[in-house]
């Protein structure tokens, strides 16, 4: 499966692009009257990976790039590189119910910090992959390897299948991360307003609350999935 959204905008996304995937990059166009330190060394960069620069009146800041088809996985794929793991540390978000493409974005900017195996994304309750999102994700969407499937629960019980151990961010739980010693893992994230869907919940291992507050408990589902990943990341080393 692929999407359809081919123009990555900004200095920051098309400069991670050319430091780590430079072969998607069909051209880069750029404004006609800019001519900056930024932008010298991009063209620069662009010269040296024999990617096209083309000049355009219409781009007033910010640079464009035009990109190859984005590769997206299904649930046949995921099962295949699970295969294929063997017994490594390993680390995957599942998105259930994230309909705001920000939010997207920021969660698969953490997931590329963080260095994730995969994102998986419940295609029919998730917001699309759309150049917000890539925009919000400052690269880290072309850095990863993204799954879309449609039944989310099969998903799961795949994933544990495998011996990962499925864990859901919820508001009302007491068990806390920190109490958990797992080697592969699923991080599930739902939106915001309404959390992960209940079915999808039951289905979890283990649900856990990152927040110990009296008078606020919940965050925003892109803040709480980076501080998931930073506390996962310290539990595998």
């Amino acid at each position: 499966m692929k999407t359809d959204n081919k123009i990555r905008e900004g200095f920051h996304s098309i400069e991670i692009l050319l430091k780590n995937k430079p072969e998607v990059i069909k051209k880069v166009i750029i404004p006609e009257a800019r001519e900056d330190v930024r932008m010298l060394k991009l063209v620069q960069a662009c010269s040296e990976n024999d990617i096209a620069i083309e000049r355009s009146k219409k781009i007033k800041k910010n640079p464009q790039a035009i990109v190859s088809l984005m590769d997206i996985g299904d649930l046949k794929d995921l099962k295949s590189y699970l295969g294929n793991l063997s017994d490594r540390i390993a680390t995957f978000v599942v998105l259930d119910n994230v309909i705001d493409p920000r939010n997207m974005g920021a969660i698969m900017r953490s997931a590329a910090i963080y260095g994730v195996d995969g994102i998986i994304i419940n295609k029919n309750h998730c917001s699309p992959i759309t150049e917000v999102v890539h925009r919000t994700s400052s690269g880290g969407s072309d850095l990863l390897k993204v799954y879309m499937v449609s039944n989310l629960i099969n998903c799961l019980k795949a994933l544990q299948s495998f011996g990962i151990e499925v864990i859901g961010l919820s508001e009302h739980s007491d068990q806390t991360i920190d109490q958990l010693s797992f080697s592969k893992v699923a991080l599930v994230l739902g939106s915001e307003e309404k959390g992960i869907r209940e079915k999808t919940l039951l289905n979890c291992d283990h649900k856990i609350n990152l927040v110990r507050n009296d008078k606020i408990n919940s965050l925003n589902v892109a803040v709480a999935a980076g501080i998931a990943l930073s506390e996962i990341k310290k539990i595998n080393g």
